[in-house]
């Protein structure tokens, strides 16, 4: 029996030192996690870092702000490109008449009788005209007249501009 003993104490025995060894590996994987864990953290807050510094530099930006700027000739233009600047302003553009012309055309065919046209005409682009406040001999209640001078038909015509309700015998004389 002591045959059997023994070696039973000895299974015992080994069995002991087997389950201390399982008991390091398992000690072991403990440790390993815990070092990956360590090393992963560092990893991840230097990689957020480094994407977040890139992410706002100049070049990457993904939109502009909706400002807009005014241009001399009254349009406006916004924001572009990636270091949203302000888009150039259309260029000028020079009527197709001088001033000089629009101010012949208008002394011919608004000055009758005497009369006086502005020194500083308004040139409007869009409807592409000049405009001359005009001093005229004959007046309308309530107007403010002016010589009209149209680029395309290089003819001109009087534009009262009259404010309020006007008679209509002062319509019938045009």
């Amino acid at each position: 029996m002591s045959v059997l003993y023994s070696t039973k104490a000895s299974y015992k025995l080994k069995i002991k030192k087997n389950h201390r060894v399982l008991q390091n590996i398992h000690m072991n994987k403990h440790i390993t996690a815990l070092v990956v864990i360590v090393l992963t953290i560092p990893v991840i807050f230097i990689g957020f870092h480094v994407f977040t510094a890139n992410s706002s530099d100049e070049g990457s930006q993904i939109g502009c702000t909706l400002e807009a700027k005014l241009c001399p000739d009254g349009s406006s233009v916004g924001r572009t490109g990636l270091q949203c600047e302000f888009a150039p302003c259309p260029e000028e553009t020079t009527p197709a008449m001088t001033e000089r012309e629009a101010r012949t055309i208008a002394v011919q065919t608004c000055i009758k009788g005497g009369g006086t046209l502005s020194s500083d005409p308004e040139h409007n682009e869009a409807t592409k005209t000049w405009w001359y406040d005009a001093n005229l001999n004959a007046t309308r209640e309530g107007c403010n007249p002016a010589c009209v001078v149209s680029e395309e038909t290089r003819t001109a015509e009087i534009n009262w501009r009259c404010t309020g309700l006007q008679p209509d015998s002062q319509l019938l004389e045009e």
